[in-house]
């Protein structure tokens, strides 16, 4: 087989995980996971709170991923850098399905146990961050890029991913120093702006 051949081949075969693909396979691996942490912790209050806690952490995992996806392909020039950010909307879309059970494990926190209370700031910084989810979750895609024009998409995204992550950094960076079981989710925060930084600072410098 010749080499245009097995280009070709290489094009029209479907890529594992990628694309709707890596979004139905996180959605269910989400649901699982709430599944799996209701049938441990019950369904009461002490399950709602640890839904709401597991799918914290997997909102900052996929969140994450997506804002460091240009910034490490940048610096790191390797195929799982290339894959990250050839599917970094897929993982965006991912982020707003565990932030969705995310919501409804607050919600159902907030109908089924009367006594539960929420920092007001918290309850608006929350809102803020949904509703920049919501925006860039619908406007995830090329028809959506079209209508809103490149550059008012980007500076929608863009705008959106720096508030989700001070909203993240808020909660998390405080947290690990007070209580050692959050430490490595301060250190992925800090690890993340440091890589937008150091991108930033090569892109400034003109090195690829």
């Amino acid at each position: 087989m010749s080499v245009s051949e097995t280009a070709a081949r290489a094009r029209r075969s479907p890529r594992r995980l990628e694309g709707g693909r890596l979004v139905a396979a996180c959605a269910l691996a989400l649901v699982a996971m709430v599944a799996l942490v209701l049938a441990l912790e019950g369904s009461g209050e002490a399950g709602i709170r640890a839904v709401i806690r597991w799918t914290a952490r997997s909102s900052l995992a996929l969140f994450l991923a997506t804002f460091v996806a240009s910034s490490l392909r940048r610096l790191w020039r390797a195929p799982a850098s290339a894959w990250l950010l050839r599917n970094r909307r897929a993982l965006g879309l991912s982020f707003a399905v565990s932030h969705a059970l995310h919501l409804a494990g607050i919600l159902a926190l907030a109908a089924w146990v009367p006594t539960a209370t929420f920092v007001p700031a918290t309850v608006v910084g929350g809102g803020i961050g949904y509703a920049f989810i919501a925006a860039m979750a619908a406007t995830s895609s090329d028809a959506a890029v079209r209508r809103l024009g490149a550059r008012r998409w980007r500076l929608l995204h863009r705008t959106g991913s720096w508030v989700l992550f001070a909203i993240f950094a808020q909660s998390y960076l405080p947290r690990s120093f007070a209580n050692p079981a959050y430490a490595p989710l301060g250190l992925a925060v800090a690890a993340a702006l440091a890589l937008r930084l150091a991108a930033w600072r090569k892109a400034r410098a003109g090195t690829f």
